[in-house]
């Protein structure tokens, strides 16, 4: 009978997502990391924004083989595809550069028994985490097509002798858990009031206080339309649900009174450009009009 014991873990977070989890990740292991699971009984089970990697107890001698070899080091490497087709525009643009990818390493981190172990070393993903699709580690992972259309990130999991000795031994050391972490975009946020909204006597306000809107002034759109806008102060964070209480209010004889109560979140479906203090910047549009 097989009894699997954990080898590590693997999260993906992201601050986009409500839970601060990757949904929908999916792990392509490498045709050498496929052999080695296939030789050594190895488990890859889906967990909540990652995997875990599980060894069959009873069948330990084969993988133990791969973790002594001086000349090929045990190395399980996988391709991370994400479910969200827009991930990449929901994230950090930092990271967006052309053809390049994350690539993570756990050789330059140290095992901890007191909590995770972050795979970059910054607080999230950075330009620093990225690899060209030319770069000699990454050549030999990625396919012809993939080379254009690349992973979300390749991670290489090494798995030394000591480690792998000390899980399910007597000394109680635990799976090594690994995480990632991905920032949220931030842009600036713009609303257009349209239709019965183009209304001068209407503002926006934050109720919690944490962000502030200015008067960006009237716009013509296309359908030649009159649009009252306004735009955030400052960039924002795109978040998947409501995590802000912006307000529309308008001014009535000295009062004000709560128009609707909760305006819609930014996203990247409908993205323009602003000159904001001298600059072109990417405004994340959001259109009310009733």
């Amino acid at each position: 009978m097989s009894v699997y014991t954990p080898l590590f873990t693997l999260t993906v977070e992201h601050g986009f997502y409500d839970d601060g989890l990757i949904p929908g990740l999916r792990f392509v292991a490498t045709d050498r990391t496929a052999q080695i699971i296939h030789n050594c009984a190895l488990l890859i089970k889906p967990v909540a924004g990652g995997i875990v990697v599980l060894q069959d107890r009873n069948s330990s001698e084969a993988l133990s083989l791969y973790a002594a070899s001086d000349e090929e080091p045990l190395y399980l490497v996988f391709k991370a595809h994400a479910a969200d087709a827009v991930f990449k525009s929901r994230s950090d643009v930092s990271i967006a550069a052309h053809d390049t990818i994350p690539l993570f390493d756990n050789r330059n981190t140290e095992p901890t028994s007191d909590g995770p172990v972050r795979l970059h070393d910054g607080e999230h993903v950075s330009m620093i985490d990225l690899a060209s699709v030319d770069d000699n580690r990454v050549t030999d992972i990625l396919d012809h097509r993939e080379r254009g259309f690349s992973p979300l990130f390749i991670v290489n999991i090494q798995i030394n002798t000591e480690h792998l000795a000390a899980v399910g031994g007597d000394s109680n050391m635990p799976p090594i858990n690994y995480y990632i972490r991905f920032k949220e975009r931030q842009l600036f946020w713009k609303y257009y009031l349209v239709g019965g909204m183009a209304r001068e006597s209407l503002f926006l306000v934050d109720a919690d206080s944490q962000a502030e809107f200015i008067l960006s002034g009237k716009e013509l759109l296309e359908d030649r339309r009159e649009a009252i806008t306004f735009r955030s102060t400052r960039r924002l964070p795109l978040k998947a649900s409501a995590h802000y209480r912006f307000q529309l209010k308008e001014r009535d004889n000295g009062s004000e009174k709560v128009i609707i109560k909760r305006l819609p979140m930014a996203d990247v479906a409908r993205l323009g450009r602003a000159v904001i203090d001298g600059r072109s910047e990417v405004v994340s549009e959001i259109y009310i009009n009733c």
